[in-house]
């Protein structure tokens, strides 16, 4: 999954979601089809982010995609049962 930031002129981050080839909007619940399709977020855009802002931002993202990881590992474990 790709996410792009951009920071606007009145300091808001607006936040587009790769679909395909495409940038779209971003929403969460595209966020988590794609994480539970494949917990991966790659190639993170963070255009003109402040570099403070990148470092907080791909903390969350790790943090996101440790979830899922949680999640997947419990499922492993409750088929194998």
């Amino acid at each position: 999954m790709k996410l792009i930031f951009n920071k606007e002129e009145n300091n808001d981050i607006t936040i587009k979601i790769q679909q395909g080839t495409i940038a779209v909007d971003f929403t969460y619940t595209e966020m988590i089809k794609q994480m539970l399709e494949d917990n991966s977020i790659e190639d993170t855009d963070f255009g003109n982010l402040s570099h403070d802002e990148k470092v907080n931002l791909e903390e969350m993202l790790k943090k996101i995609s440790g979830i899922f990881a949680e999640e997947e590992t419990e499922d492993e474990s409750s088929s194998e049962k």
